[in-house]
């Protein structure tokens, strides 16, 4: 006989957490849930859990630092590649890697794994767990684990443990924030006592601050996620299409289309700034994750496909751009500012800097490069193809070309008079981020990202 839910519930002063896989979502989660509860973060990355265990993050992400450290000292969270320390954890979430696949289709093998982990961990435990699956994972995903724990756990879902899709809407470089204030929360619970769990949970954590919650089924749930990226992707493709079109007509400015469009509260301002494109772990993977999926249910998919192909072929846009500024790259020195694909991160997942960079090579081009956070990372992708500076200023000295990639506030603070005694002459400047007010480099031989040719 099932007992009384107020026998089930456990007290939310006592709450304990473990979060399965410690990378940008499973850590920044991790280090803002132990500001108020007790929290375990598992990893099989042995040099990862070291470096957490020393209160070190293992990868760059605003704020984070400080609250790591901060929360590992005072004991509030623990971190070990272990399976054994979330045994009596009453919320559990899957936070692994689900990486793309050939074909575009996500492998959910890191997920499959850690559920029979965890439903062997809990197996012996007396704790009535919730498992929650923050990795962004197909519809249907969610349902099919509970036969993976009610395996390896010997217990039945709604009875023994609970399973709730819950996933996540941060962005790199803004993690921090994304986790302590987000725009909304999405749960979809496989079972009542999860719903119940989730939300008491959520409501202890944000208090006052509770944001607004959709409660709907996981499939449902696990849709929303991949709709969100999908369309912000578009997005970005579309005002990038319409980029091409203004640097065609003399006189013309994206920035302004952009402003004149975003002002109609039914298209709002965001993701509507032209660039070289969307990259990252998440956009470029999700939609192609969509597609795949909704071929297989025999949907068209020719939006979603076109948002990829314009978005591929945007590094290509910015090497023709700087083809023509410079009568052609054979020879010429070029300066990237910017590998990270976004600003406040050393991600270069995707980063549109990474194809414009071989492009400009194969090209016959010259290119040094500099970004504050990311080299490592670009030295991986790039090797010795391009020499790397130490600063701006000295990636610039005596180049023919400097091109914006990454809106970098170290960069907006170069200004023509810098340029022109760095590059020794007239600058050439190209700035694919819009980061520059066209007015102020009236003295330079200055292009942009969506800036039609001046009027004759």
């Amino acid at each position: 006989m099932r007992p009384p839910k107020s026998r089930l519930r456990v007290r939310s002063d006592e709450f304990r957490v473990a979060i399965v896989g410690l990378g940008y979502v499973g850590l920044s989660t991790a280090a803002c849930l132990a500001s108020k509860f007790h929290v375990t973060g598992v990893d099989l990355d042995q040099k990862k859990v070291k470096l957490i265990r020393e209160g070190v993050v293992p990868f760059r992400e605003e704020k984070l630092s400080p609250l790591l450290k901060k929360n590992v000292s005072n004991g509030m969270l623990s971190c070990t590649n272990s399976f054994d320390a979330i045994s009596d954890a009453d919320f559990i979430f899957i936070a692994v890697g689900t990486p793309s696949a050939k074909s575009g289709e996500i492998d959910l093998t890191q997920v499959r794994s850690a559920a029979q982990s965890i439903g062997e961990a809990f197996a012996t435990s007396p704790k009535r767990p919730v498992v929650i699956i923050k990795s962004t994972v197909i519809p249907g995903t969610s349902k099919t684990i509970v036969p993976i724990l009610e395996k390896y756990s010997g217990k039945a879902c709604g009875e023994g443990f609970g399973v709730c899709s819950n996933p996540e809407f941060l962005r790199e470089g803004q993690a921090v924030q994304d986790t302590l204030k987000p725009s909304r929360i999405v749960i979809g619970p496989v079972d009542e006592f999860s719903r119940q769990q989730i939300l008491s949970f959520y409501r202890r954590f944000y208090g006052k601050q509770m944001p607004p919650v959709v409660d709907t089924s996981p499939e449902t749930a696990e849709m929303i996620k991949y709709a969100s990226n999908a369309f912000l992707a578009t997005k970005i493709s579309f005002i990038n299409l319409v980029a091409r079109l203004c640097e065609k007509i003399p006189g013309s400015d994206v920035n302004d289309v952009a402003k004149g469009m975003g002002l109609d509260p039914r298209i709002g301002p965001l993701f509507l700034q032209a660039g070289p494109g969307f990259g990252g772990s998440c956009f470029p993977k999700d939609v192609q994750a969509l597609v795949r999926y909704a071929k297989t249910e025999g949907i068209d998919t020719s939006l979603l496909e076109s948002t990829l192909a314009i978005n591929e072929t945007q590094p290509e846009n910015v090497a023709t751009q700087a083809e023509k500024m410079l009568g052609g790259l054979e020879g010429k020195s070029i300066a990237v500012l910017g590998l990270a694909f976004n600003p406040n991160t050393d991600d270069v997942r995707e980063s549109r800097a990474i194809p414009l960079i071989r492009k400009l090579v194969d090209g016959g081009a010259t290119v040094g490069a500099y970004d504050p956070m990311a080299m490592e990372g670009a030295k991986k992708e790039l090797g010795s193809i391009i020499t790397y500076s130490s600063d701006a200023k000295e990636c610039v000295k005596g180049s023919d070309l400097v091109i914006i990639m990454t809106a970098w506030d170290e960069f907006r603070k170069l200004d023509s008079e810098d340029l022109t005694r760095l590059m020794g002459g007239k600058p050439r400047v190209l700035d694919a981020r819009r980061i520059y007010s066209p007015e102020k480099f009236a003295n330079a031989d200055f292009s942009a990202t969506g800036l039609g040719t001046p009027r004759v």
